[in-house]
């Protein structure tokens, strides 16, 4: 994790090793590196950028955030577009700021493509509350103010209408309603993302119809938002993108099938299982496994299975020699009362616990408790 070291290991424009470029994993801070990049050429400094992107996606043990933000400033515009890239997945304010800044004001239109494309990102993290209610409208305003105008870049348009699907709000809707009139394939598919994020049933009508077209890339898109917005019942219509033409679309009605799960779907998983497509086949057993192991995890702890202790074996009845420690009372940590009326862990701290781990220390184990049977 040093700047000198790399600056000492590393060639710009010449092969390097994984290894070189994870002594920028990191690091506090790209002044000495950013400085460095005064003697490099634009395209050296791209490189870099470039491989370091490559390497992120391989290795998630690596992250080289500061050196992205560096290089969101750079003089060139494809650096600019590969950092903002990189940074897609960052729950930093300022980066998200930074992002909104080169999406609103960059003369660039790649650059301002690449921030739309990260909004998409963003704003999927806004809704589970990673970002204040004021960064939220101000994305949403920023993407408004592209997606209103009638003379906005194709390209930025439909990656602005993409990322707002992810807001679930109805302001976006007239939006959606505007570009699926287009014949164009590439609105096609944006506004299948679009409706794909909405998470809104409303769309499933034109997402079905939409199963149906021509173009695979479009029937990839259907059969995606499909995942997204359909129900248990409406399972039945992958059954023709099981068994598309196209590899990709059948891919993805595996993957649709897994989120929707329920029986229907479960029965399309098994009968690709049997695809004479290798990856298909091990798609689909693993997306079955996978439906499998959550329906294990989708269990309720009941009043009755409370009542028979942690592990589902009554204590029996109390005695000198078997005196039951109720861990869950004591510290405050169950979940259901006497009663089998759920309530919140921290309500249970008894009043005279000045430390509520305290009576763990002072606990005394009865005579024999812990003493082999033998």
């Amino acid at each position: 994790m040093s700047v000198d070291q790399f600056l000492t290991d590393f060639k710009p424009g010449e092969e390097t090793t994984e290894e070189t470029l994870s002594e920028l994993s990191g690091i506090p801070s790209s002044d000495a590196l950013s400085r460095s990049w005064l003697g490099w050429t634009d395209d050296e400094v791209l490189d870099l950028q470039t491989k370091l992107s490559d390497l992120v996606e391989e290795d998630s043990s690596v992250e080289f955030e500061c050196v992205f933000k560096a290089g969101m400033s750079h003089n060139d515009a494809r650096v600019r577009t590969v950092a903002v890239h990189a940074l897609a997945e960052t729950s930093d304010t300022t980066v998200v700021s930074r992002v909104l800044d080169l999406l609103t004001d960059d003369e660039d239109l790649d650059v301002r493509v690449a921030a739309a494309t990260a909004m998409g990102s963003f704003v999927a993290l806004a809704s589970e509350g990673k970002f204040s209610e004021r960064i939220r409208e101000r994305m949403f305003s920023a993407l408004e103010s592209i997606l209103i105008k009638g003379d906005t870049p194709s390209e930025l348009w439909r990656r602005s209408l993409e990322a707002a699907g992810a807001f679930c709000d109805t302001r976006v809707n007239r939006y959606i309603d505007r570009a699926k009139e287009s014949e164009a394939p590439e609105f096609r598919r944006s506004v299948l993302v679009a409706m794909a994020r909405t998470s809104d049933p409303r769309w499933l009508d034109h997402v079905t119809s939409e199963l149906e077209n021509d173009d695979s890339s479009v029937r990839f898109e259907a059969v995606n938002a499909l995942g997204e917005i359909g129900d248990e019942p409406d399972a039945f219509y992958l059954e023709e993108p099981m068994d598309d033409q196209d590899l990709m679309v059948q891919l993805a009605a595996v993957a649709a099938a897994e989120k929707i799960a329920g029986p229907s779907a479960k029965q399309l998983l098994h009968i690709a299982g049997e695809s004479p497509e290798p990856s298909v086949s091990k798609a689909a057993v693993d997306a079955l496994a996978n439906i499998e192991n959550e329906d294990k995890l989708v269990q309720t702890v009941t009043p009755e299975m409370a009542s028979e202790g942690m592990f589902g074996t009554s204590m029996g009845t109390p005695s000198a020699e078997n005196v039951p420690y109720d861990a869950a009372n004591r510290e405050g940590w169950s979940h259901v009362d006497e009663e089998g009326v759920p309530f919140h862990a921290a309500d249970n701290f008894r009043e005279e616990d000045d430390d509520p781990l305290a009576s763990l220390m002072d606990y005394e184990a009865a005579p024999g408790q812990f003493e082999d049977d033998d």
